[in-house]
């Protein structure tokens, strides 16, 4: 299933940016192929090697974008996100940088699901291959590029390996970690089954392995039935979780609690597997928003977290604003997936280091997760090229004057 369309549209608003001719008339200037196909992870956990494509053109410019992408249901097979860099028109994205000199490369990581740890390995190796193959000094630059999942997993490449990479652009990213992302999904889970006792038969981190077969014939109508059928319930659920929805059309709610509900289902099972146990804990949590806050914190489901799970996510999924190089995000003020609220948190994190000078965040005033115009990404795109400009000539790509707005001050 899939959850956004941020990728495809980020190469779209990149063609239109760099204004690509027929690309039938440039194929003797690239050459895309996957390499030896795959590189091993070294990893007994889970061996599956990770897929990787490079794409290199025969007049390189010396840099390399390299693009993380965004969640996928372990459930999944391993695949390179050949839909998420497919245009509609059939344009093949790595053809688009490559014929203006980029070199190009992704990976499928070597897991799904909750993987931004071995994302992230799975890149530095990819990186590592790449500069394998070309001459010493050849390579000039790195940038990198993710949305959603992807997003964090390139947003924390830029935190912890500011050596490998020049410039990051993180797209509707969870920024402020996977323990907080993980806390918003699973507190709408235990509210909304406070409201909605009938619709899953099971607890919040008791979900079957098999539940996601029946997501979309059981879980997906009876979601929608309960909450039409109960507009005050629904009502409440969002002044609890102050989940986002468009209040110019309030029948979002159901869509951004069939958004969250979603990770719940398909991707406990996952994290529970990939944490060593359950990484969240709301023992202590007060909830807020009923005119009887006493009986909805009493009747809500109590989790009690493993010690153990909550120490791998924070030292795998925590952001830490630590930035020595230029980072870029760009993120919905009404993103029912992951809370915009994020980008004021990891600003404090990120003040805290005293980095701030390499933070740079572009709100986008809309309902969505990923839910950005061409122009949009366009701007956060070239405002990542511009601020390796000092270093190199991509600011000729954007010209001196580019309308740019939104740094923190």
């Amino acid at each position: 299933m899939k959850k956004f369309s941020a990728s495809a549209l980020l190469i779209s608003a990149i063609a239109v940016f760099l204004g690509i001719a027929a690309l039938a008339q440039a194929q003797s200037q690239f050459a895309c192929n996957p390499g030896p196909g795959s590189l091993s992870s070294n990893d007994h956990e889970y061996p599956a090697n990770q897929l990787i494509l490079i794409c290199k053109p025969t007049n390189w410019n010396g840099d390399l974008i390299v693009y993380a992408h965004g969640y996928v249901p372990v459930q999944k097979p391993l695949v390179l996100p050949i839909e998420e860099l497919t245009l509609a028109d059939g344009t093949f994205v790595p053809e688009i940088f490559v014929t203006q000199g980029f070199a190009f490369a992704t990976s499928s990581y070597h897991k799904n699901g909750a993987a931004t740890e071995q994302a992230r390995q799975d890149l530095l190796s990819l990186v590592r291959y790449f500069e394998s193959s070309v001459e010493p000094g050849a390579l000039k630059r790195i940038l990198i590029i993710g949305a959603s999942e992807g997003g964090m997993v390139a947003l924390q490449l830029i935190e912890q390996n500011s050596n490998q990479f020049d410039a990051g652009l993180a797209l509707c990213a969870p920024t402020a970690g996977g323990p907080n992302q993980i806390k918003y999904a699973s507190d709408f889970r235990v509210v909304f089954d406070y409201f909605f006792p009938d619709v899953f038969p099971f607890g919040a981190f008791n979900v079957p392995v098999e539940a996601f077969r029946d997501w979309e014939n059981v879980y997906v109508p009876r979601i929608v039935a309960a909450m039409t059928s109960n507009p005050l319930a629904t009502a409440q659920l969002f002044s609890v979780t102050r989940a986002a929805v468009d209040p110019s059309d309030l029948r979002t709610s159901i869509e951004t609690a069939i958004g969250v509900l979603f990770y719940s289902i398909w991707g406990i099972p996952d994290l529970v597997d990939t944490t060593g146990g359950i990484p969240y804990d709301n023992r202590l949590t007060l909830y807020f928003g009923l005119t009887n806050n006493v009986a909805l914190n009493r009747g809500i489901e109590r989790i009690r977290g493993d010690q153990d799970a909550e120490r791998y996510a924070r030292a795998f999924y925590q952001t830490t604003g630590d930035l020595k190089r230029p980072l870029v995000t760009l993120h919905n003020t009404l993103d029912p997936i992951v809370p915009f609220e994020d980008e004021f948190i990891y600003r404090t994190l990120v003040t805290g280091q005293h980095k701030k000078q390499f933070l740079t965040f572009l709100p986008v005033h809309r309902y969505g997760h990923c839910n950005f115009t061409t122009n949009e990404i366009l701007n956060a795109f070239g405002l990542m090229l511009q601020q390796t400009a000092p270093q190199n000539s991509l600011v000729s790509l954007v010209g001196e004057d580019a309308p740019f707005s939104g740094r923190l001050p």
